[in-house]
Protein backbone atom coordinates (compact mmCIF):
# COMPACT_ATOMS: atom_id res chain seq x y z
CA UNK A 1 0.00 0.00 0.00
CA UNK A 2 1.26 3.41 -1.26
CA UNK A 3 2.51 5.31 1.87
CA UNK A 4 0.54 8.33 1.76
CA UNK A 5 -2.65 6.18 2.41
CA UNK A 6 -1.10 3.46 5.12
CA UNK A 7 -1.48 5.75 7.95
CA UNK A 8 -4.56 7.80 7.22
CA UNK A 9 -6.10 4.18 6.43
CA UNK A 10 -4.89 2.98 9.94
CA UNK A 11 -6.55 6.01 11.30
CA UNK A 12 -9.57 5.73 9.80
CA UNK A 13 -10.37 1.86 10.61
CA UNK A 14 -9.45 2.16 13.47
CA UNK A 15 -12.05 5.18 14.63
CA UNK A 16 -14.41 2.89 13.25
CA UNK A 17 -13.36 0.04 15.52
CA UNK A 18 -13.27 2.36 18.58
CA UNK A 19 -16.89 4.08 17.22
CA UNK A 20 -18.24 0.71 17.33
CA UNK A 21 -17.09 0.49 20.92
CA UNK A 22 -18.36 3.55 22.03
CA UNK A 23 -21.59 2.74 21.04
CA UNK A 24 -21.42 -0.53 22.90
CA UNK A 25 -20.05 1.35 25.74
CA UNK A 26 -22.97 4.00 25.75
CA UNK A 27 -25.52 1.46 25.72
CA UNK A 28 -24.36 -0.87 28.22
CA UNK A 29 -21.98 1.00 29.98
CA UNK A 30 -24.16 3.37 32.28
CA UNK A 31 -27.03 3.13 34.25
CA UNK A 32 -30.44 4.05 33.34
CA UNK A 33 -31.60 5.68 36.14
CA UNK A 34 -28.82 7.65 37.57
CA UNK A 35 -25.95 7.82 34.00
CA UNK A 36 -23.17 6.66 36.29
CA UNK A 37 -20.78 3.92 35.28
CA UNK A 38 -21.72 0.11 35.25
CA UNK A 39 -19.63 -1.18 37.61
CA UNK A 40 -17.20 -4.12 36.33
CA UNK A 41 -18.56 -3.52 32.39
CA UNK A 42 -16.25 -4.39 29.92
CA UNK A 43 -16.93 -1.33 27.22
CA UNK A 44 -15.01 1.54 28.53
CA UNK A 45 -11.83 -0.62 29.22
CA UNK A 46 -12.07 -2.48 26.11
CA UNK A 47 -12.12 1.02 23.96
CA UNK A 48 -9.16 2.44 26.02
CA UNK A 49 -7.59 -0.61 24.97
CA UNK A 50 -8.24 -0.15 21.13
CA UNK A 51 -7.52 3.70 21.26
CA UNK A 52 -4.33 2.85 22.88
CA UNK A 53 -3.35 0.44 20.04
CA UNK A 54 -4.40 2.44 17.49
CA UNK A 55 -1.97 4.89 18.79
CA UNK A 56 0.81 2.77 18.83
CA UNK A 57 0.04 1.41 15.30
CA UNK A 58 0.36 5.43 14.25
CA UNK A 59 3.28 5.45 16.15
CA UNK A 60 4.81 2.75 14.88
CA UNK A 61 4.37 3.69 11.00
CA UNK A 62 5.75 7.16 11.17
CA UNK A 63 8.42 5.53 13.00
CA UNK A 64 9.01 3.60 9.56
CA UNK A 65 8.74 6.90 7.27
CA UNK A 66 12.40 7.59 6.24
CA UNK A 67 14.94 10.05 7.31
CA UNK A 68 14.86 12.10 3.65
CA UNK A 69 13.60 15.64 5.45
CA UNK A 70 10.02 16.71 5.91
CA UNK A 71 8.08 18.34 3.37
CA UNK A 72 7.91 21.93 2.60
CA UNK A 73 4.36 23.91 2.62
CA UNK A 74 2.79 24.15 0.81
CA UNK A 75 2.68 20.52 -0.41
CA UNK A 76 3.36 19.92 -3.89
CA UNK A 77 1.14 16.67 -4.44
CA UNK A 78 0.54 15.45 -8.21
CA UNK A 79 -3.08 15.91 -9.04
CA UNK A 80 -6.26 17.36 -6.91
CA UNK A 81 -7.76 14.12 -5.89
CA UNK A 82 -6.19 14.43 -2.35
CA UNK A 83 -7.29 17.80 -1.94
CA UNK A 84 -10.89 16.77 -1.64
CA UNK A 85 -10.84 15.96 1.51
CA UNK A 86 -9.62 19.34 2.91
CA UNK A 87 -12.28 20.82 0.78
CA UNK A 88 -14.68 18.65 2.54
CA UNK A 89 -12.88 19.51 5.72
CA UNK A 90 -13.31 23.58 5.28
CA UNK A 91 -17.56 22.90 3.85
CA UNK A 92 -18.10 21.18 7.42
CA UNK A 93 -16.40 23.84 9.21
CA UNK A 94 -18.60 26.44 7.84
CA UNK A 95 -21.49 24.51 8.28
CA UNK A 96 -20.48 23.82 12.27
CA UNK A 97 -19.36 27.76 12.42
CA UNK A 98 -22.54 28.63 10.75
CA UNK A 99 -24.50 27.10 12.89
CA UNK A 100 -23.28 27.54 16.63
CA UNK A 101 -23.25 31.58 15.89
CA UNK A 102 -27.14 30.56 14.39
CA UNK A 103 -27.76 29.03 17.77
CA UNK A 104 -26.10 31.58 20.03
CA UNK A 105 -27.80 34.46 18.53
CA UNK A 106 -31.07 33.43 18.34
CA UNK A 107 -31.30 30.84 21.41
CA UNK A 108 -32.68 28.01 18.81
CA UNK A 109 -31.43 24.41 19.67
CA UNK A 110 -30.86 23.25 15.99
CA UNK A 111 -30.72 19.44 16.53
CA UNK A 112 -33.87 19.94 19.00
CA UNK A 113 -35.48 22.06 16.30
CA UNK A 114 -34.57 19.67 13.66
CA UNK A 115 -35.71 16.41 15.32
CA UNK A 116 -39.35 18.08 15.95
CA UNK A 117 -39.37 18.44 19.44
CA UNK A 118 -41.61 20.42 21.00
CA UNK A 119 -39.37 22.58 22.65
CA UNK A 120 -35.97 23.94 21.03
CA UNK A 121 -34.78 26.99 23.04
CA UNK A 122 -31.67 26.91 25.20
CA UNK A 123 -31.74 27.98 28.85
CA UNK A 124 -28.74 30.56 29.23
CA UNK A 125 -26.46 30.50 31.65
CA UNK A 126 -25.94 28.86 34.80
CA UNK A 127 -26.45 25.57 36.60
CA UNK A 128 -29.40 23.34 36.98
CA UNK A 129 -29.42 20.73 39.58
CA UNK A 130 -25.99 21.09 39.81
CA UNK A 131 -25.12 20.70 35.78
CA UNK A 132 -23.61 22.87 33.53
CA UNK A 133 -26.31 23.40 30.87
CA UNK A 134 -24.12 24.87 28.03
CA UNK A 135 -21.95 27.68 26.29
CA UNK A 136 -23.50 31.14 27.02
CA UNK A 137 -24.67 33.25 24.08
CA UNK A 138 -21.58 34.96 23.99
CA UNK A 139 -19.33 31.75 23.86
CA UNK A 140 -21.33 30.08 21.40
CA UNK A 141 -21.07 33.20 19.28
CA UNK A 142 -17.19 33.36 19.66
CA UNK A 143 -16.60 29.55 18.82
CA UNK A 144 -18.87 29.92 15.70
CA UNK A 145 -16.65 32.76 14.18
CA UNK A 146 -13.34 30.84 15.13
CA UNK A 147 -14.44 28.02 13.38
CA UNK A 148 -16.12 30.45 10.64
CA UNK A 149 -12.23 31.84 10.70
CA UNK A 150 -10.65 27.70 10.91
CA UNK A 151 -13.00 27.06 7.62
CA UNK A 152 -11.29 29.84 5.75
CA UNK A 153 -7.44 28.95 7.03
CA UNK A 154 -8.29 25.23 5.77
CA UNK A 155 -9.50 26.26 2.27
CA UNK A 156 -6.84 28.59 2.04
CA UNK A 157 -4.34 26.26 2.61
CA UNK A 158 -5.81 24.08 0.15
CA UNK A 159 -5.67 26.85 -2.34
CA UNK A 160 -1.84 27.04 -1.65
CA UNK A 161 -1.29 23.50 -1.99
CA UNK A 162 -2.76 24.00 -5.21
CA UNK A 163 -0.45 27.11 -6.35
CA UNK A 164 -2.44 30.27 -5.22
CA UNK A 165 -0.79 32.84 -2.57
CA UNK A 166 -1.89 32.16 1.05
CA UNK A 167 -2.96 35.56 2.53
CA UNK A 168 -0.94 35.31 5.61
CA UNK A 169 1.20 32.39 7.25
CA UNK A 170 -0.44 33.82 10.73
CA UNK A 171 -4.24 31.90 9.26
CA UNK A 172 -2.73 28.89 9.90
CA UNK A 173 -2.51 29.06 13.79
CA UNK A 174 -6.38 29.85 13.65
CA UNK A 175 -7.81 26.40 13.60
CA UNK A 176 -5.56 25.60 16.66
CA UNK A 177 -6.48 28.40 18.31
CA UNK A 178 -9.90 27.84 17.44
CA UNK A 179 -9.52 23.80 18.93
CA UNK A 180 -7.99 25.13 21.60
CA UNK A 181 -10.89 27.85 22.38
CA UNK A 182 -13.58 25.03 21.84
CA UNK A 183 -11.61 22.84 24.43
CA UNK A 184 -11.48 24.97 27.54
CA UNK A 185 -15.11 26.07 26.63
CA UNK A 186 -16.36 21.80 26.97
CA UNK A 187 -14.37 21.91 30.07
CA UNK A 188 -15.74 24.27 31.52
CA UNK A 189 -19.21 23.05 31.01
CA UNK A 190 -18.21 19.09 31.39
CA UNK A 191 -16.07 19.53 34.61
CA UNK A 192 -19.01 19.62 36.81
CA UNK A 193 -20.04 15.87 35.63
CA UNK A 194 -19.10 13.12 38.06
CA UNK A 195 -18.74 10.39 35.26
CA UNK A 196 -16.01 10.99 33.20
CA UNK A 197 -16.24 8.16 30.67
CA UNK A 198 -18.87 10.40 29.96
CA UNK A 199 -17.04 13.73 28.37
CA UNK A 200 -13.66 12.50 28.56
CA UNK A 201 -13.37 11.12 24.90
CA UNK A 202 -14.47 14.39 23.39
CA UNK A 203 -11.83 16.41 25.30
CA UNK A 204 -9.10 14.48 24.64
CA UNK A 205 -10.22 14.09 20.77
CA UNK A 206 -10.46 17.67 20.79
CA UNK A 207 -6.94 17.68 22.36
CA UNK A 208 -5.41 15.69 19.76
CA UNK A 209 -6.54 18.23 17.13
CA UNK A 210 -5.33 21.03 18.91
CA UNK A 211 -2.12 18.93 18.36
CA UNK A 212 -2.50 18.17 14.80
CA UNK A 213 -3.39 21.43 13.31
CA UNK A 214 -0.59 23.20 15.57
CA UNK A 215 2.09 20.55 14.59
CA UNK A 216 0.61 21.37 10.51
CA UNK A 217 1.17 25.27 11.12
CA UNK A 218 4.87 24.26 11.71
CA UNK A 219 5.25 23.31 8.19
CA UNK A 220 4.68 26.95 6.87
CA UNK A 221 7.48 28.43 9.27
CA UNK A 222 9.66 25.33 8.05
CA UNK A 223 9.87 23.57 11.35
CA UNK A 224 7.59 21.10 10.28
CA UNK A 225 8.17 17.26 11.65
CA UNK A 226 6.16 14.86 9.79
CA UNK A 227 6.40 11.89 12.13
CA UNK A 228 4.80 14.25 14.59
CA UNK A 229 2.17 15.14 12.39
CA UNK A 230 1.22 11.93 11.28
CA UNK A 231 0.76 11.05 14.69
CA UNK A 232 -1.34 13.44 15.83
CA UNK A 233 -3.17 13.76 12.69
CA UNK A 234 -3.69 10.08 12.73
CA UNK A 235 -5.02 10.30 16.18
CA UNK A 236 -7.45 13.12 15.46
CA UNK A 237 -8.98 11.35 12.76
CA UNK A 238 -9.74 8.24 15.04
CA UNK A 239 -11.18 10.03 18.37
CA UNK A 240 -12.90 12.13 16.01
CA UNK A 241 -15.01 9.22 14.15
CA UNK A 242 -15.07 7.39 18.41
CA UNK A 243 -17.21 10.30 19.45
CA UNK A 244 -19.58 11.55 16.97
CA UNK A 245 -22.54 9.37 18.67
CA UNK A 246 -21.67 11.06 22.43
CA UNK A 247 -24.53 12.91 23.10
CA UNK A 248 -24.50 16.86 22.70
CA UNK A 249 -26.27 20.10 22.46
CA UNK A 250 -24.81 21.07 19.87
CA UNK A 251 -25.07 20.32 16.44
CA UNK A 252 -21.72 21.75 15.32
CA UNK A 253 -20.18 19.30 17.67
CA UNK A 254 -20.00 16.50 15.12
CA UNK A 255 -19.84 18.43 12.21
CA UNK A 256 -16.68 20.29 13.24
CA UNK A 257 -14.93 16.86 14.70
CA UNK A 258 -15.95 15.15 10.98
CA UNK A 259 -14.63 18.81 9.25
CA UNK A 260 -11.84 18.68 11.33
CA UNK A 261 -10.59 15.40 10.91
CA UNK A 262 -10.89 15.86 7.25
CA UNK A 263 -9.24 18.53 7.02
CA UNK A 264 -6.23 16.75 8.97
CA UNK A 265 -6.29 13.67 7.24
CA UNK A 266 -6.03 15.36 3.49
CA UNK A 267 -3.23 17.47 4.43
CA UNK A 268 -1.76 14.28 6.56
CA UNK A 269 -2.08 12.58 2.44
CA UNK A 270 -0.67 15.69 0.96
CA UNK A 271 2.41 16.22 2.95
CA UNK A 272 3.28 12.11 2.66
CA UNK A 273 3.27 12.60 -1.36
CA UNK A 274 4.91 15.79 -1.20
CA UNK A 275 8.43 15.90 -2.14
CA UNK A 276 10.78 16.25 1.21
CA UNK A 277 14.09 18.56 1.63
Amino acid sequence: MKEEYRIPLTAMVGGVAALVLRIWNLRTGFEAGTGLPVSGSPSFPALLVLLALVLLALWVQARRLSDHGNPRFPFRADGPALRVLPVAGAFLLTLSGAADVFEGLSGLNLRALLSGAPSYGYAYPGLIAGESVGMSAGVQCASGCLTLLSAWAVFACVQACAGHALPFRALVLVPAVSMAFRLVTVYRIDSVNPVLEDYAPALVALLFHVLGFYVFSAFLFDSGDLRQFAVSAGGAVTLALCVLTDESDYISAPLMFCGSAAALAGFLMLALQAPRS
